[in-house]
């Protein structure tokens, strides 16, 4: 239903003629993404009734308090990179798209954090800090993910997880727009102290604002954030170039900075590679650590297919090297302290049978820059091979990992042998431990498909349904697609299906919508209703 006249132009009041469009051509280039056509079986998802660009958070509270007076639905969102940045759960829900809000308002060197707007991505955050001595803790998304989204709205793994902390652990304030056009400030930015912690006396504010897969724009618009940078041994600024005929995508640094290392090792097991992450986790010596692999560079998006399925014909498998070895990037503000760490991860590595994997100086350079910054193959692999999936995934201890392992194996490996899809190792891509690995191991499976060929599609849509089948073989591993974080609830009603297996977590995560939304316009498509349908 769309809006009427008297809606729109009270939100065109807010933001000027310039700042709001109701053009079919303009709101379908917000109703597309990658994962439509396994979701909804077709390109688009709910075509928006408007698209708004709010310049600021006073407008940010007049949009959401427009849309209380009305009752229309909202969604705010920044760097848009998933299927559930986009979609409505109806037909009179408008997108807030916060382009206009790119500024770094401050980065605080003495303190050690950084305060944002909504588009500040990665990749401008960490080039400013690097300026300092400083660099940020980031999610796997690639540099043009947003740092507020990351950190506060939505979920996935960091590289840089095992010396920086989990993504909602570097929250340290948010300004708060709720549902209700309320603004709430968490912390010290509260107090107009500054924005140097998120808490203070009594319960944690961060649980409710995120939990652990952030509420994907559902409970409100955070217009502001502060988040905790942590030491960078490099010089000031890196070069990025790319050879002739490289897609600017692939543009990757020539060497790896003074005072880091990265390096590859792989292990005679998936076993005692879990044991050796262990004991490198309490040596505190890594300062980024994922899974080993080596990406394909396709031009766009049927060139990337045609890459990954041409390496799989060829008998090409990354299997060995995702499932046995690790990336690892070490880093000491001195050369001392450099050699000191390798020689530790040596000593760790020999003791379960596991060593150095000989890598040319180029792809060494091209390790360091995915995994330590975030700026690599994972934009260019993620933002132009089509559509992906993620999932199973789960988050525990090594043997919790190992069987999580076996049964994606045994689940996956039919529909590979056939060609319906690819994957990049089996089983599982990432391995990403928090914390020096004192919390356990994250880790994902991600799957390539064709979203037109239809064995492919109806390959995917099975395998989907398995692991997501709330009496499965996966049941015991979390709450599918990272927590349910990329689910769309309307469709597959992962949080409904899972809520009661899980000590009914659903009616916590319903009662705490309903009282930040008692009005239910915050749109819930990626989240949870109040009350489901």
């Amino acid at each position: 239903m769309a809006l009427t006249d008297i809606e729109y132009q009270a939100l065109e009041d807010i933001v000027g003629p310039e700042n709001i469009s109701r053009e079919p051509a303009i709101l379908d280039t917000y109703d597309q993404c990658w994962g439509h056509k396994a979701v909804f079986d077709q390109k688009f998802s709910t075509r928006p009734a408007a698209v708004l660009l709010p310049g600021s958070s006073e407008e940010c509270q007049a949009i959401v308090k427009a849309c209380n007076r009305y009752r229309i639905l909202f969604k705010p969102f920044s760097s848009g990179f998933e299927i559930v940045a986009f979609a409505l759960a109806n037909e009179r829900g408008i997108l807030l798209d916060l382009k206009r809000m790119d500024r770094i308002l401050e980065i605080d060197v003495e303190n050690m954090h950084a305060v944002v707007e909504p588009y500040v991505n990665i990749y401008r955050l960490q080039r400013e800090a690097m300026k300092h001595g400083l660099v940020m803790g980031s999610i796997g998304a690639g540099p043009s993910g947003g740092v507020i989204a990351g950190s506060c709205c939505h979920f996935g793994g960091g590289t840089t997880m095992v010396s920086t902390g989990g993504l909602g652990r570097s929250v340290l304030g948010v300004e708060w727009v709720l549902p209700t056009g309320d603004v709430l400030s968490m912390g010290t930015a509260e107090s107009e102290m500054g924005w140097f912690t998120a808490d203070g006396p009594g319960p944690s504010l961060r649980g409710v604002l995120r939990g652990r897969s952030g509420s994907n724009g559902g409970s409100g618009i955070i217009t502001k954030a502060s988040v905790k940078l942590y030491p960078w041994y490099g010089p000031p600024d890196i070069k990025f170039t790319a050879a002739p005929g490289v897609p600017p995508s692939g543009k990757r640094i020539s060497e790896v900075p003074p005072n880091y290392k990265a390096m590859i090792i792989m292990f005679p097991s998936q076993s005692a590679m879990f044991e050796a992450l262990i004991n490198i986790g309490k040596a505190e010596i890594a300062s980024a650590l994922m899974g080993a692999l080596v990406f394909p560079y396709g031009e766009g998006n049927d060139e990337q297919w045609a890459v990954i399925q041409q390496m799989a014909a060829a008998g090409i498998s990354f299997t060995q090297v995702a499932s046995q070895g690790v990336a690892l990037i070490l880093g000491s503000d001195t050369q001392r302290g450099l050699e000191y760490k390798e020689k530790c991860l040596m000593e760790i590595a020999g003791q379960m049978g596991g060593g150095p994997v000989p890598i040319p100086p180029s792809d060494q350079a091209g390790l360091f820059a995915a995994a330590m910054l975030h700026f690599g193959f994972v934009t260019a692999a993620f933002r132009r091979t089509g559509d992906f999936f993620v999932s199973p995934t789960s988050d525990g201890s090594p043997d919790f990992m190992l069987n999580l392992r076996k049964n994606a194996e045994q689940m996956l490996k039919p529909y590979m042998e056939k060609g319906l899809f690819q994957q990049l190792g089996i089983p599982e891509m990432f391995v990403m431990p928090g914390e020096n690995n004192s919390i356990g191991f994250h880790e994902e499976n991600v799957s390539f498909y064709d979203p037109w060929d239809p064995d492919s599609l109806d390959a995917l849509r099975d395998m989907v349904h398995k692991s997501e089948d709330p009496n499965g073989q996966f049941r015991s591993y979390g709450v599918p697609h990272l927590g349910g974080g990329l689910q769309i609830e309307w469709v597959s009603h992962v949080h409904q299906n899972f809520g009661p297996i899980y000590d009914n977590y659903d009616k916590w995560m319903r009662s705490i919508k309903g009282m930040l939304d008692p009005n239910g316009v915050g749109d819930w498509s990626a989240y949870i209703p109040a009350i489901f349908p």
